[in-house]
């Protein structure tokens, strides 16, 4: 006997609303008894991390430094997606019920047709249906997994992205499974899995009325040794500089809020402003651009964020002018944005998301390298200001139309979320202001899967971008009891220190 899944023109990743069907494929040598005959559509968070040792905990209770206890492993397995379908034996029509306890299938092939379309939210949050049995949409053939997610802490959320890249620690994969159920207590029961890659729909996205902008002002110092201009092949004299130095301020804006796709160039614009009058002028003479990803991974009690940091663009030997002769102060002047413009969120970048124990949320940082000097001469001093930003990140996957219109007329309640917060603290000495709307509205989920969604809803069309959030969707779970231990938990990881974020009209 073999059984496996086949996907019915099968895509490089699905999203919400969206229909996934195919056919179980059974293929028999001889004559076998069948009971039934199950596929079920599973989406999984794991999560798996060390709690740290006694004399971590309380160092002067053990101030020998000996370990007393083993470290212990903490775990959480969040059935995010869990929908159940019995391809055989199908109903009696008029009654509903099986017709008998075992079944007899000829050898030869067998395919019985499947079809799922997957939900908008995740399904471990609602107790009821952790309690009811699969043919109630529950999660109630689960066994001891069901009662775990019960004492588990919850979150109604959009379902998450698949994610890897932290073997031994964190990963979210979705699955078609089968099983094939047989009466014998001496035959096993036959199993079969496909793994596949799924982006969620992104939640709708609020006017853009205002800019959000990171600020540094910055004042060169005068009277430092003057340029080396080249007067000819073998002989140099130094440029004079007057005494006055610019003073400057750079800032880097994004509409507001920030919300950056995937697979899309940065919407950016960089500004240079004068602050004082000086014959020098100022230039840009490095521009890099960092994405830094913060992944908050939670086990039961243990927590541990894990950065990410991505490069999207560095150029140097550049000596673009942001200041301009005979300005006024404070007169701005604004980069070309052909340096950026191409630059894409390469294809790895998941949606900025949260689920009941993984959180992902990112920050970008402007790095602009300054000089100044007279016009077409920049002298050796130089400084490189960041200039960072707290951001969203969104599919790119749009919701259909009829959604929208269902989610603004039906009200929302607030589903309370454990878990740490995912924003970061502002900068102190650039504290962050509101738009000229007011605070943000609070992060309220969209309706339920059953309360908002109905048939005529279907997957969203228009181009997708390309995402590639887990390396192999087939690859053996590297979470768990098969993976191996995870790094020890130090506590949180950082990444580079503060931002300074604004909002301005």
């Amino acid at each position: 006997m073999s059984v496996r899944v086949h996907l019915d023109n099968p895509h490089t990743y699905y999203t919400n609303l969206e229909f996934i069907s195919g056919k179980i494929i059974l293929h028999l040598t001889k004559d076998e008894n069948v009971s039934a005959i199950i596929v079920k559509l599973e989406g999984e968070s794991k999560t798996v991390l060390m709690r740290p040792s006694l004399y971590q905990q309380n160092p002067s209770l053990y101030a020998g430094g000996r370990q007393t206890q083993r470290q212990q492993l903490a775990h959480e397995n969040h059935k995010i997606l869990y929908k159940s379908q019995q391809v055989f034996p199908t109903p009696d029509p008029v009654t509903g019920s099986y017709l008998g306890l075992s079944y007899t299938l000829r050898p030869g092939s067998h395919e019985y047709p499947f079809r799922f379309k997957i939900p908008f939210n995740n399904g471990c949050w609602d107790p009821q249906a952790q309690r009811e049995g699969p043919g109630a949409g529950g999660f109630g053939n689960l066994g001891l997994g069901s009662l775990q997610q019960l004492q588990y802490s919850h979150a109604k959320k959009t379902l998450p992205p698949s994610l890897t890249g932290f073997p031994g620690e964190a990963e979210i994969r979705y699955y078609v499974k089968v099983t094939v159920q047989r009466p014998s207590l001496f035959k096993e029961n036959r199993r079969s899995a496909i793994g596949f890659k799924f982006l969620p729909v992104e939640p709708p996205r609020p006017p853009t009325t205002s800019e959000a902008f990171a600020r540094r002002p910055h004042s060169f110092q005068a009277g430092m040794a003057g340029y080396a201009k080249k007067s000819s092949m073998f002989k140099k004299k130094a440029a004079p500089l007057s005494d006055t130095a610019p003073q400057i301020e750079v800032e880097a804006r994004l509409p507001s809020p920030a919300i950056l796709t995937c697979n899309q160039p940065l919407p950016l614009r960089i500004i240079g402003r004068r602050k004082n009058e000086s014959p020098e002028l100022a230039f840009i003479t490095s521009l890099s651009i960092h994405l830094f990803g913060f992944t908050v991974v939670r086990a039961l009690d243990v927590t541990r964020t894990e950065p990410n940091d991505w490069v999207l663009m560095s150029l140097n030997g550049l000596s673009i002018p942001i200041t301009a002769a005979g300005d006024k102060i404070g007169t701005e002047v604004i980069v070309e944005d052909k340096y950026w413009n191409q630059i894409r969120l390469p294809n790895t970048v998941a949606p900025s998301f949260q689920t009941c124990n993984i959180t992902r949320h990112y920050e970008v940082e402007v790095r602009v390298g300054l000089g100044y000097g007279p016009a077409g001469d920049i002298q050796p001093q130089s400084v490189v200001l960041p200039l960072r930003f707290p951001v969203e990140i969104f599919s790119g996957i749009s919701p259909p139309a009829a959604l929208l219109t269902a989610m603004a007329a039906r009200p929302t309640q607030n589903i309370p979320v454990t878990g740490p917060s995912s924003t970061p603290a502002s900068d102190p000495a650039y504290p962050p202001q509101l738009s000229a709307n007011g605070p943000a509205a609070e992060d309220l989920p969209p309706p339920s899967y059953e309360d908002a969604m109905a048939e005529e809803f279907t997957q969203p069309n228009g181009p997708r971008p390309e995402y590639s959030g887990v390396t192999n969707e087939n690859a053996p779970s590297e979470v768990g009891e098969k993976g191996g231990p995870p790094p020890p938990s130090g506590g949180d990881k950082n990444g580079p220190p503060g931002y300074s974020g604004h909002t301005v009209v």
